[in-house]
């Protein structure tokens, strides 16, 4: 653990936010969308849903990646890296972060993927079998792997401190804010982009969550599928997209006079060790979690 001049453990701040969602291309449109109660889930226009249980999904729509990649890199990856990058990009910019004047080894990135790039998995399984190895991709595995959105991002931005992909299901994009958090507290950076990302509205993903009965089946009220805290809840919907965020120690900030958006206290990360799919219905994972992120903190609940 890494203390500050004091002798007191780096506290961890928030500079910067991108985010690329089914309400926006980045933090404006989406933040306005919510203020405004707009709900982002639609009927599936990726491919053809009618033998699906589930046919609506939270869709990014009219996202170009060319703002972001040459057209050579956007071409060869998956949409769920052409989000990260995005909001990565946009995160650096909403923090006002010169990153030719840092230390390159000093910053980090951990941006993670709940399911990767599923749709090249499923686009060049097809063809392997409907016309030979020869015309599978050679770009395929790049293009696929979970680490390669972070990896990317570092790449383009000549980042070279820490660099990884954490994996946690739908719980991916805040572990990656806890573990880029623990890297500034341990002293291994300064600065950490930190978030998630994914685009798995595919026929297999789809329909792979359908046969679980884990999506909702209100296909003729999309805006009303998703409803996680009523006791007529029937299942979720999957969404893509990509949050992003800039963390700084507390004195790195305050040295380049940067705006502070928030302090991230504490974290923790537990399991269940009960169910493939499903939470202990007394809830005592969650509790746990909360209360060594509490410890963490050095707050109190009340």
């Amino acid at each position: 653990m890494s203390f500050n001049g004091n002798g007191n453990r780096r506290r961890v701040v928030v500079t910067g936010m991108g985010a690329v969602t089914a309400l926006g291309n980045n933090l404006e449109l989406t933040w306005a969308g919510m203020m405004n109660g707009e709900c982002g889930v639609e009927p599936i226009t990726h491919f053809d849903t009618t033998d699906f249980p589930c046919s609506v999904a939270a869709m990014v729509k009219d996202f170009d990646p060319l703002d972001y990649l040459e057209k050579r890199d956007a071409r060869r990856m998956s949409p769920f890296l052409h989000y990260a990058v995005g909001a990565a990009q946009q995160a650096i910019q909403d923090a006002n972060l010169d990153l030719s004047q840092e230390d390159p080894t000093r910053i980090g990135v951990e941006i993670g993927s709940g399911i990767g790039g599923s749709d090249i998995v499923e686009e060049q399984s097809l063809l392997l079998q409907e016309k030979g190895v020869r015309k599978v991709n050679p770009a395929t595995i790049p293009a696929l792997l979970v680490s390669m959105p972070a990896c990317f991002v570092a790449i383009t931005h000549n980042i070279r401190g820490p660099v990884n992909a954490s994996v946690s299901a739908c719980a991916t994009g805040v572990a990656g804010i806890g573990e880029g958090m623990r890297r500034i507290v341990w002293g291994d950076a300064d600065v950490m982009l930190v978030g998630g990302t994914d685009a798995a509205i595919t026929p297999l993903v789809i329909g792979a969550f359908g046969r679980l009965t884990a999506l909702s089946g209100r296909n003729a009220t999309p805006k009303k599928a998703i409803t996680p805290f009523d006791a007529s809840r029937d299942g979720t919907v999957i969404g893509e997209g990509s949050g992003v965020l800039v963390l700084e120690s507390l004195e790195h900030a305050q040295a380049r006079g940067a705006r502070i958006l928030a302090e991230v206290k504490g974290y923790s990360l537990t399991s269940d060790a009960y169910h493939i799919s499903s939470p202990r219905e007394d809830g005592s994972g969650a509790i746990r979690a909360m209360s060594n992120a509490l410890k963490d903190s050095g707050l109190k609940a009340e």
